[in-house]
């Protein structure tokens, strides 16, 4: 059996591994504590990730050049 993820679960799980949290809840946690979270760009091929603020979600990326970065916390839908 395969499980598929959205595009927002496979970017929350890319971003878990790259900030180097086993678990959502980790990052989660980690995210809503601080004004600042880890965040990455959704454009499909680009897993920039930076530091944005919390309710970011059309953050400027270094790597393609778009405002396509969103906070971790506005993927989990938190915000």
């Amino acid at each position: 059996m395969s499980i598929v993820l959205s595009s927002k679960g496979a970017k929350l799980m890319t971003l878990c591994e790259r900030e180097g949290f086993k678990t959502l809840d980790q990052l989660l946690k980690y995210a809503s504590g601080d004004s600042v979270c880890p965040a990455i760009c959704m454009t499909e091929g680009c897993d920039y990730t930076t530091e944005m603020e919390s309710d970011q979600d059309e953050g400027y990326c270094e790597a393609c050049g778009g405002n396509t970065v969103t906070s971790a916390l506005i993927l989990a839908g938190l915000i």
